[in-house]
């Protein structure tokens, strides 16, 4: 059984009925964090739906003809859609209706997995509404977001939903240990993501580890309420982060230490993202009011809407500065 059967096993074992019952319906809303593997188990369910020997165990045999093309993105009846650049546009969706239009070519089933859907133009979704509203032939869509709340109200009623949860931080952590991350990068990258390969790709990431040692140097003036930390952004930061993941990851940074603050304020058996530094963080959280940690943390999540909304990253990390500082 792969990996992604075992970490979504009541969506595997629903999945598994629908399918043994033929009671497959023609959209799905696969939604949760990044890492939740809602794109392997929507090919978990290809293969299913494919694989000639699927019902002589319940699980697709993961070697014949059909598998090894679902593995290799190669099948002629599955299509997978992802955003071109930073949005999905309305031409990759007319492809994909024309494509819905047509008999499978070696079977009556077609299969769509469309990556990030709340990533469409306005016109692309407005597209997918028309098929939506009125699916051809024997066709399942499994549509995969991380952020329900982008999409349309109409899409959304179309589909059935399905929440994909997240392992707990535990379970996280020992799963990357036994991958061979120290407990030190198990507990930082497991919080930056829940997607354990693109956590070890973090642990042996030059880039992100400087990101690292930069951040929690910039935290330290900020939580002194240093001056310095506005010149910092110019002088250390903004040479440090020049990608716009890393952007991201500086402001996901900042939120992890301070809700590790807050959470220090309560219980002093809090598993911390910066092992290393665990003395000054108590010490910090000693000397930081739970009030201040909150007004903080409400501050960086705004921060992070701006980024979002594509804000120049320089001025999004000033701001902080100053709010911090000097409020």
């Amino acid at each position: 059984m792969s990996t992604i059967v075992k970490k979504q096993a009541n969506i595997h074992e629903l999945f598994s009925k629908m399918i043994q019952n033929q009671t497959i319906q023609h959209a799905y809303l696969f939604e949760g964090v990044a890492g939740a593997g809602k794109k392997e188990m929507a090919l978990w369910i290809a293969k299913a739906l494919f694989c000639p020997n699927y019902f002589e165990h319940n699980e697709p045999c993961g070697t014949c003809h059909q598998c090894q093309r679902i593995d290799t993105h190669q099948h002629p009846d599955i299509i997978e859609i992802k955003p071109d650049g930073l949005s999905i546009k309305v031409a990759q969706v007319r492809e994909l209706k024309a494509e819905f239009s047509k008999s499978g070519v070696e079977s009556k089933r077609k299969l769509f997995i469309i990556e990030d859907v709340e990533k469409m133009t306005q016109n692309a979704a407005n597209s997918l509404l028309k098929f939506l509203e009125e699916p051809d032939g024997e066709t399942t869509a499994l549509l995969l977001t991380t952020a329900k709340q982008r999409l349309l109200p109409t899409i959304l009623s179309r589909c059935q939903v399905i929440h994909f949860p997240v392992q707990s931080l535990e379970k996280r952590i020992r799963e990357l240990e036994a991958r061979g991350l120290t407990l030190s990068q198990a507990s930082l990258t497991s919080r930056v993501t829940h997607d354990a390969d693109k956590a070890i790709e973090l642990a042996n990431d030059e880039e992100f580890q400087d990101t690292v040692k930069t951040v929690w140097n910039w935290f330290k003036l900020l939580a002194k309420q240093d001056e310095q930390a506005f010149i910092f952004v110019q002088t250390e930061l903004m040479s440090t982060v020049k990608e716009r993941e890393s952007y991201q990851f500086v402001i996901d940074l900042l939120i992890i230490i301070y809700r590790d603050l807050l959470n220090l304020t309560y219980s002093d058996s809090v598993i911390l993202a910066f092992l290393n530094q665990e003395s000054s963080m108590k010490q910090f959280a000693a000397q930081l009011s739970s009030r201040k940690l909150i007004e903080v943390l409400e501050q960086l999540l705004e921060a992070k809407k701006k980024l979002n909304s594509n804000v120049a990253a320089q001025g999004v990390f000033e701001d902080i500065a100053l709010q911090i500082v000097f409020s």
